[in-house]
């Protein structure tokens, strides 16, 4: 007669009756897992991966180097600078007092040493206005 391992029996038993309850709650607990740090093996539902983004090889895109009228427009402001000219530029909800260090016309920007912290920023020369 074989011997029975009770222990075991048991042990399986119970781990079967708790994966059966648990079913219906696998996608939230592999979701909670990978919140905690464990990583589920498989992808639940919810929104699909972006694709990766064409990349154009023809052509370099400088964004912020502005173009077209905005260029001549700035071409036109940074004209009306000069080095040691005291300004005021905009930068996010502020405007900030400024002096005039150089000029770039050509690239229509011009660096400004801040009065407050004498930081060295270059700023587009439409936003810089004088003081």
């Amino acid at each position: 007669m074989p011997t029975v391992d009770l222990n075991s029996a048991i042990a399986n038993l119970v781990a079967n009756a708790v994966k059966q309850e648990l079913e219906p709650f696998k996608n939230v607990l592999a979701r909670v897992a990978a919140l905690v740090g464990e990583a589920p093996k498989h992808r639940g539902p919810g929104r699909p991966r972006k694709a990766a983004k064409a990349v154009s090889f023809h052509r370099v895109v400088h964004p912020r180097r502005p173009r077209g009228s905005k260029l001549k427009a700035a071409v036109r402001a940074a004209k009306k600078l000069s080095a040691g000219q005291k300004v005021t530029y905009k930068q996010g909800r502020g405007a900030f007092d400024a002096k005039v260090v150089g000029v770039d016309a050509a690239a229509g920007t011009v660096v400004l040493e801040r009065a407050k912290d004498g930081k060295k920023v270059k700023r587009p020369a439409a936003k810089v206005t004088a003081a």
